[in-house]
C-alpha cells in the first residue's frame, strides 16, 4: 500500500503500511511538506527501499519510557496531586509491568483486550469465598490510564489509532455472593443499646449515622455549622 497523508488537528501525518501494520509520522502543519514527504516515500518504496521502516520503528519509544514521560509532562502538571498519585500507582503496579517492553506501535487492540480480560479474571479469597480482585471501577481506572497514554501517543503522531478506546464493554461486572441489605428497626435499636452499654458518649455519633445515612468519613468531618437546627 502506498504512503498517504491525513490531517489530525493542526498537523499533517504520513501513513505507510508495513507487514500489515501502519506507521504514522507527524510532518507538521504544512500540507505541502507532507505531500513532498509522501512522494519521496512512495518513490523509495517503488525502488524496494524499505530502510525507512527500520528507521521509523527504532524511533518509536517503548511504552515504559513514554508512560513515564506522560506522567511527568502531563499528569503531574495538569491533574490534582491526589489524581496524579492514583494514576502513577495504577500505572506502576498494573499497566507498565504488562506493556513495558512493547513499543507503542506493537500494542494492538487484541493485546489490550487480553490485558483487560486477565485483570477481570483475577480473583482472591475473602471469608473463604472467591471474589474478583478488582472492582469494576478499579478496572475502569486502569483502562483509563492506559487509554490516556495512548491518546497522547496518537496526538504525537506515534500511532494511528488508540487500541484502548471503547474497551469498557469487555469489563464485565459480577454480583457479589452476598447482597447487602438495610438494617432493620429492631437491629438499629439493638445497636444503640449496645452503644449505650459500651460507649454511651458515642450515642449521638451512631444515631446520626442511622438517621442521616452518613458514612464514617462524613460523620467525622461533620461540624456544628453543617446542621440546620430550625
Amino acid at each position: 500500500m502506498p504512503a498517504n497523508i491525513r490531517k489530525r488537528g493542526e498537523n499533517w501525518y504520513v501513513f505507510v503500511e508495513h507487514h500489515g501494520r501502519r506507521i504514522a509520522r507527524s510532518v507538521g502543519p504544512s500540507k505541502q511538506r507532507a505531500e513532498q514527504v509522501c512522494r519521496e516515500l512512495n518513490a523509495r518504496l517503488v525502488l524496494g527501499d524499505l530502510s525507512i521502516f527500520g528507521k521509523v520503528e527504532s524511533q518509536v519509544p517503548l511504552f515504559r519510557d513514554y508512560a513515564q514521560s506522560w506522567i511527568s509532562q502531563y499528569v503531574e502538571i495538569e491533574c490534582k496531586h491526589s489524581t496524579a498519585r492514583s494514576y502513577e500507582q495504577l500505572l506502576r503496579v498494573h499497566v507498565i509491568p504488562y506493556f513495558e517492553q512493547k513499543r507503542l506501535t506493537e500494542i494492538t487492540r487484541e493485546l489490550v483486550k487480553k490485558f483487560v480480560a486477565e485483570k477481570s479474571r483475577t480473583r482472591k479469597i475473602v471469608n473463604e469465598v472467591s471474589v474478583p480482585t478488582f472492582s469494576r471501577n478499579t478496572l475502569r481506572l486502569i483502562v483509563c490510564v492506559l487509554r490516556g497514554i495512548l491518546n497522547s501517543a496518537l496526538e504525537d503522531g506515534l500511532i494511528e489509532a488508540n487500541p484502548a478506546s471503547r474497551v469498557g464493554k469487555f469489563i464485565k461486572s459480577e454480583k457479589p455472593p452476598h447482597q447487602a441489605s438495610a438494617i432493620t428497626r429492631d437491629e438499629a435499636e439493638r445497636l444503640l443499646a449496645a452503644v449505650d452499654e459500651v460507649c454511651g458518649e458515642w450515642r449521638p455519633f451512631f444515631l446520626m449515622s442511622l438517621r442521616a445515612g452518613l458514612c464514617k468519613g462524613e460523620l467525622i468531618a461533620l461540624k456544628w455549622g453543617d446542621i440546620q437546627f430550625r
